[in-house]
């Protein structure tokens, strides 16, 4: 997230515009000020209709064929006049900021108020444009349409501010999710009085959400003027208990769709889990290490029965911590907007940075992490089932990995666990998809104790206790 995660998503900054006030704004502040001055700008300058907005109309409003280049005809008529005004706006807001140098005006916070001038003249106008598109496209539309109307602004909405969100399971689309499933005809009609009841719900979380995002940025900027930290936080945490309310209407939805969908309901609950939370119900690299365990030819079928058992239970085990990861991903994340506040209010008062493991975000790192670590007896129990053949099978015959494993079931022909340790110690590698067998094992032992069976292998901390998914992961 940015230094301003919980209204992130008013920040479209303008190049050109950036250029004409830099000079004003300076270095006086703080990058989150001057960041939070950028917001302003974007919400003015973003069109309320877009290109891509006809395919939704058409389909929302059940356009017929003469009806679609009227429509579109519309709408380039409101892009242009659209793109007109902010070109003029914009030469307006740069005019203001040179002529406020040249006076001498040499306050940024001054020479900002005189920029933004022209901004409330531009917003009226700007609320004009879209009134006006509004009445010329209901004048082509039929009875039955306009009575579809409502629905459209919804899907709009829908479209627009779920993908803004700030938060684990704020931005999911569960009729996109629902879609993917391409439910049967009863399915469809079991599930359509739910999703019509979440329709409503969710379209006035986000717009409750968005209002509450334009009452806030104006106190904001003035907070940030000021270097009032504390304020600040207060401000974003009104925005994040707004995108609080856009996460639980998707949570309560998901329970209620997966209800009145009947066999095939789990299935979309752990769908629509994994698009809002995919952080945390991201499959275990210890499951892709069982399932492609399970693809092995050479497995007996004493083999295949021990392996699905085990699958089986460890699945149960990953439903729990998932649960327990969650619960604190949605108690932590909401806190972040203002944490972060603090934290700069503490360094402005030259207070020292936390160490390690005592800050509250580490609460989801340690659930991050004793969740990947709860797969590793389960990793230890599937290898003990397993020939070294087979070990050799998994990693491919020139892993290192293998040999190692190779190793340990010598140490422990029971197959009780990782029992063999090298005499100087040394370090082990996470199990992942391109290495799912071990990754526990110390590199070959200089000698092995078979007799010693009471101590188990050192394994290597991570560079990211947390589990975090390559290319980085959440949290609107």
């Amino acid at each position: 997230m940015n230094a301003l995660p919980t209204i992130h998503r008013l920040a479209r900054p303008l190049a050109a515009l950036a250029v004409a006030v830099a000079a004003a704004l300076g270095a006086a502040r703080p990058a989150e000020a001057q960041a939070g001055r950028r917001m302003l700008f974007a919400e003015a300058f973003r069109p309320d209709i877009m290109q891509r907005d006809l395919s939704l109309m058409a389909q929302q409003l059940q356009l017929e064929e003469w009806q679609r280049p009227v429509v579109e005809a519309l709408i380039n008529d409101y892009t242009t006049a659209f793109n007109t005004g902010v070109d003029a706006m914009k030469d307006r807001m740069r005019a203001a900021s040179e002529n406020a140098v040249r006076s001498g005006t040499t306050g940024g916070d001054q020479v900002l108020q005189k920029v933004l001038e022209p901004l409330g003249s531009w917003r009226t106008e700007k609320e004009q444009m879209l009134a006006k598109f509004t009445a010329d496209v209901k004048s082509q539309l039929g009875a039955q349409q306009l009575e579809l109307w409502p629905k459209f602004e919804r899907a709009l909405r829908r479209e627009r501010l779920l993908p803004e969100g700030d938060l684990s399971g704020e931005r999911v689309d569960l009729f996109a999710v629902v879609a993917r499933m391409q439910p049967t005809p009863a399915e469809a009609e079991a599930t359509a009085p739910v999703l019509a009841q979440y329709e409503v719900a969710l379209d006035q979380a986000l717009a409750a959400r968005s209002q509450r995002s334009k009452e806030v940025l104006p106190r904001l900027e003035a907070a940030m003027s000021a270097m009032d930290y504390e304020k600040m936080g207060d401000l974003q945490d009104q925005v994040m208990q707004a995108s609080v309310a856009v996460r639980d209407a998707n949570d309560a939805a998901i329970e209620s769709i997966a209800a009145a969908m009947g066999a095939r309901g789990p299935e979309f609950r752990k769908a629509a889990l994994e698009d809002g939370y995919a952080d945390v119900y991201r499959i275990h690299p210890v499951m892709v290490l069982m399932q492609q365990v399970r693809k092995l030819p050479s497995l007996s079928p004493e083999q295949v029965a021990q392996v699905d058992a085990l699958t089986q239970e460890f699945a149960g085990a990953c439903d729990q911590a998932n649960a327990k990861l969650a619960a604190v991903v949605k108690a932590e994340e909401p806190k972040a907007a203002k944490r972060r506040a603090r934290a700069m209010m503490e360094r402005k008062a030259g207070a020292p940075a936390s160490a390690p493991g005592t800050k509250p975000d580490d609460e989801v790192a340690k659930a991050r992490a004793e969740k990947e670590a709860m797969g590793q007896p389960y990793r230890e129990r599937l290898m003990a089932i397993l020939g070294p053949e087979q070990l050799a099978e998994i990693n491919g015959p020139s892993s290192e990995d293998a040999e190692r494993e190779k190793l340990r079931l010598m140490a422990d022909p029971k197959g009780i666990g990782p029992k063999a340790q090298e005499e100087g110690g040394g370090d082990g590698v996470e199990p992942n998809q391109t290495n799912p067998s071990g990754a526990d094992a110390p590199a070959p032992p200089a000698k092995i104790r078979p007799d010693d069976r009471s101590q188990g292998g050192q394994r290597r901390k991570t560079a990211d206790p947390a589990g975090q998914p390559a290319g980085g992961g959440q949290p609107r």
